[in-house]
């Protein structure tokens, strides 16, 4: 379904449409370096240019284009104008909610906001201290408490006995809000979060999730934001992990989360910790700061499952092993679709060693047993007592 959009963003369309040097002249591609790299652009059109002119005569938007952007910026670093598409997307969709009253349009997105007044929910929600300080924050973040509890317990363990002022708060970051468009609600919820640090008097925030490490790092300048990869490279692993995987005929290819495409530093972090762990791995063509989305960026899959699936498989299919690993658990469960038996870094780190032998699910948790973990999440974190 097509909506009219707002002056202000059409002017944003007008203007990404004429610095865009894409299309055609007398027969020849003039620049279409994005399209190479976007299934979605694919999908929709034959060249930016193009698409964003045909809104900008229209003043309309189909409403499942700006919704089936996964917000990775892949087409901006080949861009030569650097330009934005990312940014006039997440305005299109901004506008659309304001345009139905407050909320998304689109009907995937339903189970999403359930999932968001959940995340911010006292029920799913814990903060504890792990010292008397407790001005070093963990946060666990959604999507691994949702995965596992038991990593949720070793990691915190891990660290509370590392670190002398630790507490943990279990809490979402809110960018699935974001995400939708819902900048209001957004912005509430998020404040929601920065009154748990201001309580406890953070200085630092230890991130888990590597979408939490952005939206914290952008909201919270207040804090130094960590994440846990840095640090336990920094702190190291325990003493029964190392060299655990020495032996092991597996090969792990590894997957960068693109919300880490310009961090260097957990990107060594990562590699540091596989080669102290002793498993041997395989580097993917586009990985570190070139990396590619794994297809659950800009929640696509609500709006378009079928092209989220696309690119799952496609970006699993860059690897010559039968195994990925990953260091976000959102991340596990896109290579896990794209067919990948697919382990997180932290399954490495406290649950192995894997080799050829071991059982590694090919299936993604159904919603019901997350919220499950989620909330025995909470239950392990609150049981962790004082160091």
């Amino acid at each position: 379904m097509k909506k009219k959009l707002s002056p202000e963003v059409l002017e944003m369309v007008k203007d990404l449409q004429t610095q865009c040097i894409g299309g055609e002249k007398e027969g020849k591609d003039l620049c279409k370096l994005c399209m190479a790299e976007c299934k979605m652009l694919n999908k929709h059109t034959d060249c930016p240019k193009d698409l964003f002119h045909d809104v900008d005569q229209s003043g309309e938007v189909e409403e499942q284009i700006p919704y089936s952007c996964t917000m990775c910026r892949a087409c901006t670093l080949v861009c030569p104008k650097d330009l934005e598409l990312k940014e006039v997307f997440i305005k299109m969709r901004e506008d659309l909610v304001g345009k139905n009253g407050g909320i998304s349009p689109m009907n995937g997105h339903r189970g999403i906001r359930m999932h968001q007044k959940l995340s911010f929910s006292k029920l799913f929600n814990t903060t504890k201290k792990h010292s008397a300080e407790g001005k070093r924050v963990f946060m666990p973040g959604c999507s691994l408490p949702s995965y596992n509890p038991e990593l949720v317990k070793a990691v915190t363990q891990y660290l509370s006995s590392h670190l002398e002022d630790l507490s943990t708060v279990l809490k979402c970051c809110g960018k699935p809000t974001g995400l939708m468009g819902q900048n209001e609600l957004f912005q509430e919820r998020y404040r929601s979060l920065q009154d748990e640090f201001d309580r406890l008097d953070a200085e630092e925030v230890i991130v888990a999730c590597q979408n939490c490490y952005k939206i914290v790092k952008t909201c919270s300048p207040q804090q130094k934001v960590t994440s846990l990869w840095t640090l336990i490279d920094e702190i190291g692993i325990p003493e029964k992990a190392k060299g655990v995987g020495r032996d092991s005929s597996l090969i792990f290819a590894i997957h960068d989360s693109c919300p880490t495409r310009e961090e260097d530093e957990i990107h060594g972090s990562v590699r540091n910790i596989v080669e102290k762990l002793g498993y041997k791995t395989e580097e993917l063509t586009y990985s570190k700061n070139k990396t590619r989305c794994c297809g659950m960026g800009g929640m696509v899959g609500a709006a378009d499952f079928p092209l989220a699936k696309s690119i799952m498989t496609s970006r699993a299919g860059e690897c010559e092993s039968s195994h990925m690993l990953v260091y976000c658990a959102s991340c596990r469960d896109a290579m896990t679709i794209g067919g990948k038996k697919t382990l997180h870094l932290l399954d490495l780190i406290f649950e192995g060693p894997y080799d050829k032998n071991s059982e590694i699910s090919s299936k993604i948790t159904n919603p019901i047993k997350n919220w499950g973990n989620r909330y025995r999440s909470k239950r392990v974190i609150e049981k962790i007592g004082r160091t």
